[in-house]
């Protein structure tokens, strides 16, 4: 027993000790860093550090240091991300001594690739993403600023603008547009029309965006249909998401002097820390336009918007609403004499709910509720000539569950019901309801220098036309993506790859319409028996960037199935299929009247919707690199070919190729400088179609950011198309009548507090 008692002791202090290493080796080690501008030397404070394998997150102090206690030795990924320099990603070896040495970490200042939150499920940089971007936000946003979306985008790589004037411009990506490029605000469905005809408007005001986001190729995997060809997000943040005590906002005013144009928007946000509130309105208005040929007559334009959010934000949740009511008026050329005016409105009420950084299966969420009631009337003079309803309501949900090992993702629903209804002279379908739900999966595995991506979505759609036969619709989207970091490149140049499969159901016009549609300068004829698109989408990029030079080349190839496209038709051979017509819109008693209008006047081509195969494929490249620390050169150019798979025949209305560049000089907030866009003559054709001439369009600006009683004051001059060139855009619908803007002296303020 006297043996036993030592023996047991000597046993339980082993332990002890043995419990006490073992303590001692999982404390781990001290790793601390500092982060250095690779070009000037100096510290970057207020930068997110991460070590991607333990997922934990420390920010840098104002001397650009950062601390992680208690990591234990090995080899690990460092990330770093801080606005207006590049995301870095870097492998250290932490060891086993009791106090590592400093490592200095440089990184690169941004000179092209920013934030994007329309790619995922959660937001990331441009570089980093499977398919090519485009971002405009803050002096970029002020010196692209248009009176209308399209004109805003159309420079940005892969990007054009079709028109009917300067108001109802619509952004073209890669050469599909209408129903096949999905326009956003703060990623709900605008509700308009504008996808439905040439002369119909994008119910937004660009100088209300903070930020317009851009999606080039099938985005069909988190938005559906309708992004199969892309889409553009245009970012307001009507609904507070995030906590903050005080107030912030922004004051925008524009004037322009080729269509006497003045323009003006606002918004304020004020919070409590638990409450926020956030108000916002503008308008702008403008004369008729005018060209080195003269004015266009009908061309003016006024809006006027107003919107209201607040939001109740916690710690890691939030919930608020908004309601935000637009009302646009603009003049149409050329029509009837141009004595055609549409008068679009918009009512928009959303609810929101959202939460990030969260314990559990699910580590972040949102929950949308969006109501859209828009309405415009076509005048002819003072008189309605047509009158259009488009209701809509719109529920999303979408979460992101916790990493399984390397998995990490998210899953989602959406459910779509519209109402749409036209009276008058161009009711060209009966009232359609339409029908929408929607589920979707989308994954990420990531290694320390690759990530893979798959996903696949659900569609089932119906229209029912009334009196006539119901439509529904089953299709399937997929997608693959690979982004190879090459350990070399020390994350300063990435391979980005992805394979999609998209599919599209056809739309409501493409389906129902028969009659004169001036706004499309066409006699459209539907065609309800035709079966969804199906496209094979591939992109492969390439993108770097260092402390002087970034860039990014994009070769893409779309390979679509059953392609909806206006196919021209004679008059006699509408004649001879009138009793097909009758059949095919039996609810409607005046098939033959308007035939025999059009077969007559001849007033306008007659166009089947027809599906056939097709192929569009091009390459977009971009780089800016530093000549001097003060001086930045900027080039990009782009191309894409449309064509039937089985003819070669062109697709109609394909931008022509263009390059543009650019140099500017920068010093501290003040930047100015020119660029200069070629754009070579449209002569691949499509039947009927008129080509276009090539032309350069040379573009000054300047401006200057400075302190003002504790906010940020911005003033932006520009001068485009400095030569008064005369030119005429291939994807206007009016080309034929009347050239583009000529020039235009810009004025921008803006303030930020």
């Amino acid at each position: 027993m006297k043996l036993r008692m030592p023996f047991r002791a000597c046993a339980v202090l082993a332990v002890v000790l043995a419990f006490q290493v073992q303590i001692a080796a999982q404390a781990g080690v001290t790793y601390s860093g500092r982060l250095i501008n690779s070009l000037s030397g100096d510290p970057i404070a207020d930068a997110a550090v991460q070590i991607d394998e333990l997922r934990r997150t420390a920010t840098s102090a104002p001397d650009g240091t950062f601390t992680f206690d208690n990591v234990q030795p090995g080899t690990y990924h460092l990330s770093v991300r801080s606005q207006g320099y590049s995301s870095r990603r870097a492998e250290v070896i932490i060891a086993a001594s009791a106090a590592p040495p400093r490592a200095d970490i440089t990184i690169d200042p941004e000179l092209h690739f920013e934030e994007v939150t329309s790619v995922s499920a959660e937001s990331r940089s441009q570089f980093e993403t499977f398919q090519p971007t485009s971002v405009l936000a803050g002096q970029e946003l002020s010196k692209q600023l248009e009176m209308s979306l399209g004109a805003t985008l159309e420079n940005q790589p892969g990007l054009a603008s079709r028109s009917f004037g300067p108001a109802p411009a619509r952004p073209v990506i890669r050469g599909l547009d209408g129903d096949r490029v999905l326009i956003l605000q703060d990623g709900q469905r605008m509700g308009d029309l504008s996808s439905q005809s040439g002369d119909h408007g994008v119910t937004v005001n660009p100088a209300a965006a903070q930020t317009i986001e851009v999606v080039r190729g099938p985005a069909t995997l988190l938005y559906g249909a309708n992004a199969v060809g892309g889409l553009v997000n245009v970012i307001t943040n009507d609904i507070p998401r995030t906590s903050f005590s005080g107030a912030t906002g922004n004051f925008t005013v524009d004037f322009g002097s080729a269509a006497t144009e003045a323009g003006a928007a606002a918004d304020m946000q004020v919070g409590n820390g638990k409450v926020a509130l956030h108000v916002g309105g503008g308008g702008r208005h403008s004369e008729n336009v005018n060209t080195p040929a003269g004015e266009i007559e009908n061309s003016q334009s006024r809006s006027g918007f107003g919107n209201l959010g607040a939001a109740w934000t916690g710690a890691k949740n939030y919930f608020g609403a908004s309601y935000g009511y637009d009302d646009t008026k603009y003049g149409i050329p050329i029509i009837e004499g141009g004595g055609i005016t549409l008068t679009p409105r918009k009512h928009a009420f959303s609810v929101r709910a959202g939460g990030e950084s969260l314990d559990g299966a699910l580590t972040a969420y949102r929950a949308t509720l969006s109501v859209r009631r828009y309405k415009h009337e076509e005048l002819e003079g003072a008189v309605v000539g047509t009158a259009f309803v488009n209701n809509t309501s719109e529920v999303e949900v979408m979460g992101a569950h916790r990493a399984i090992g390397r998995l990490k993702g998210s899953l989602g629903a959406s459910a779509l019901d519209r109402d749409f209804s036209a009276a008058g002279a161009e009711a060209l379908s009966a009232p359609t309801g339409q029908r929408s739900f929607a589920g979707f999966l989308y994954e990420e595995i990531a290694w320390p220098h690759v990530t893979f991506q798959f996903g696949g979505r659900v569609d089932r759609a119906s229209y029912t036309p009334e009196g006539e036969g119901e439509r529904t619709f089953n299709t399937g989207s997929g997608s693959v993506g690979l982004l190879l970091r090459p350990a070399p490149a020390n994350d300063r140049f990435v391979i980005a790859m992805s394979l999609a499969r998209a599919a599209r159901y056809p739309a409501l016009e493409e389906l129902f319409y028969f009659g004169l549609h001036p706004g499309n300068f066409a006699f459209e004829v539907g065609n309800p028996d035709v079966e969804p698109e199906h496209a094979i989408g591939f992109d492969l990029g390439l993108r770097w960037r260092g402390p002087r030079a970034s860039g990014e080349v994009t070769y893409f190839r779309n390979s679509i199935s059953n392609y909806l496209f206006r196919s021209p038709l004679s008059a006699a051979q509408l004649a001879a299929r009138l009793v097909e017509f009758e059949a095919r819109f039996p609810a409607r008693d005046d098939v033959g009247e308007r035939a025999a209008e059009i077969i007559e006047s001849g007033e306008f081509p007659i166009v089947e919707y027809l599906a056939r195969d097709s192929i569009l494929q091009g390459v977009e490249a971009h780089t800016d690199f530093m000549v001097t620390p003060n001086f930045t050169v900027e080039l990009g150019a782009d191309y894409v070919r449309g064509e039937l798979k089985d003819t070669g025949e062109p697709l109609p209305r394909i931008p022509p190729f263009r390059f543009r560049g650019g140099l500017r000089y920068q010093y501290n907030a003040f930047q100015a400088g020119g660029d200069v866009t070629a754009t070579t003559q449209q002569d691949r054709l499509a039947e009927n179609e008129t080509g276009t001439d090539g032309y350069s369009l040379l573009k000054l600006f300047a401006a200057y950011s400075f302190p003002t009683a504790g906010a940020v004051s911005t003033i932006t001059f520009r001068v485009d198309n400095v030569t008064d060139e005369l030119y005429r855009n291939h994807l206007s619908l009016i080309k034929d009548f009347t050239p583009e803007i000529g020039r235009n002296l810009k004025l921008l303020y803006s303030l930020k507090f």
